[in-house]
């Protein structure tokens, strides 16, 4: 039996989609609202920022949608001369959702000019130079989000990263899935979730992430619309989802975490955007119910895959550019599968038993909480009776930090820097911070990061920590 197959576009007639488009759009501002709140008005409001600062979430998104309307502008009416019809083109196109979408994955210390460069990436080599909406293969979103991070994330995290002014102050680390792969991912639910509050911060949006992630239970109420007004289907985002969750709770089990372990991976990171939001793209996802199950299953695996196996602890970009690869083989397979049983189950089944190997393969093979982290370094150490000097290295932003430390009568008297190739070093000797690291060593964890040196500060503090549990042992 033969199947035929057309390469797009895969939309609906203009009048639906201007429909759907708009009710996506109704979906996506309560986020884009508590955004700009969470991110730029509430800080100010705090004292955290001035007022570009209390401003710069909306700037962030009107650069972004703005640019990506005038890339494809641009492009109907230069590169392919359409004279006539032109606002009708550019209507029909939806030129803003690119852009929307790319300013609300991407981390709020990002320069304005980068969104304008991510968000024309985004509409012309996501969108524009496949032959425009309809035709692309990946999301286009994704596709500038990943040449902005790819590119320009260490530039980004230099300047604070996913935390806005007020978390800069408060909060000692980066975003909790980072904080997750610093601590090898094994760890009661204090050092997992406590640095960031409990879980219904968690919830309601009041931990760090970039701009429209945070708030899972606008995301769900999200969901929830465009699944009653018939803009997704649900068969994507909750196998994603339930994938994730029955992955990272074979593995917490494992090892000894409750449920409050998966439940932290389903509202940790972009997962619940882009399960809602991403996942769902009508062009990029595949149109047969059997197909999208199977979609949601690889999307879930993969997010896994990466968070527990590869550097990068978030996962949902690279799953999501890497499952539209394969949306066309999936949709080939859902389309025999209405009238060949074995198409249906067989692929279902492998990938079962496949998503359950890796969650006990991972589960068993967790390195758990080290003692002293691998970016730490003890180069010498002397010792001669009351006093031990340290020669230690630990791995900074720009690269690694290296310190002459002398502990006298068990207390660190000292901390020489011999050799830094920091950025933002002067805010560490404005602020005299490795003094405070030294007057406070008893209680060091409570020392908070340097708001705008927050990776060099907390790699001290894990240098001159990491130095007195090896002095313990040692004792």
């Amino acid at each position: 039996m033969k199947f035929g197959f057309d390469n797009g576009p895969h939309l609906r007639d203009s009048d639906n989609t201007s429909k759907i488009m708009k009710r996506l759009f109704v979906a996506l501002l309560p986020i884009i609202l508590f955004s700009i709140y969470k991110n730029g008005i509430l800080p100010y409001m705090e004292g955290y920022t001035n007022f570009f600062g209390a401003i710069k979430p909306f700037f962030m998104i009107l650069f972004g949608v703005g640019t990506s309307f005038v890339t494809e502008l641009i492009y109907f009416r230069f590169i392919l001369k359409k004279k006539e019809n032109l606002k009708e083109e550019i209507k029909h196109s939806y030129g803003m959702f690119p852009g929307l979408f790319l300013a609300l994955t991407l981390p709020l210390n990002t320069p304005l000019w980068l969104v304008v460069v991510g968000a024309f990436v985004a509409s012309f080599l996501g969108k524009l130079i496949f032959g425009g909406l309809g035709y692309n293969i990946f999301n286009p979103a994704l596709v500038g989000n990943l040449f902005v991070i790819a590119s320009y994330g260490a530039l980004i995290a230099s300047k604070g990263g996913y935390l806005n002014p007020m978390e800069l102050d408060t909060i000692a680390g980066a975003t909790p899935l980072t904080n997750l792969s610093n601590i090898n991912y094994v760890g009661t639910s204090t050092k997992i979730i406590g640095p960031f509050g409990n879980l219904l911060d968690f919830l309601f949006g009041l931990i760090p992430g970039s701009l429209g992630e945070t708030s899972k239970l606008l995301i769900i109420l999200g969901f929830i619309f465009l699944v009653v007004t018939k803009v997704i289907k649900w068969i994507i985002p909750t196998t994603y989802v339930f994938v994730v969750f029955i992955m990272t709770w074979l593995i917490g089990s494992i090892n000894d975490m409750g449920i409050w372990y998966p439940t932290f991976h389903i509202l940790s990171g972009g997962l619940l955007f882009g399960a809602v939001f991403m996942a769902t793209d009508p062009v990029t996802s595949p149109t047969t119910k059997d197909g999208q199950l199977l979609f949601g299953l690889g999307l879930g695996l993969l997010t896994v895959l990466f968070r527990f196996l590869t550097p990068y602890p978030e996962g949902v970009l690279t799953s999501i550019l890497t499952m539209n690869m394969l949306v066309f083989i999936i949709d080939r397979i859902g389309a025999k599968a209405k009238f060949i049983k074995r198409y249906r189950y067989i692929p279902i089944l492998v990938m079962s038993l496949i998503i359950i190997g890796f969650s006990i393969y991972i589960g068993n093979n967790m390195p758990g909480e080290s003692v002293v982290d691998d970016r730490f370094k003890i180069i010498n150490v002397e010792e001669a009776d009351n006093l031990t000097v340290y020669k230690v290295s630990q791995k900074g932003f720009k690269g690694l930090i290296e310190a002459k430390i002398t502990i006298e009568d068990d207390q660190i008297t000292s901390v020489d820097i011999t050799s830094q190739q920091e950025s933002y070093w002067s805010e560490i000797e404005d602020k005299n911070y490795i003094e405070n690291l030294i007057d406070n060593q008893d209680n060091i964890e409570d020392v908070d990061a340097i708001s705008g040196a927050t990776i060099s500060s907390n790699a001290l503090k894990a240098m001159i920590s990491n130095v007195l549990k090896d002095y313990e042992v040692r004792k």
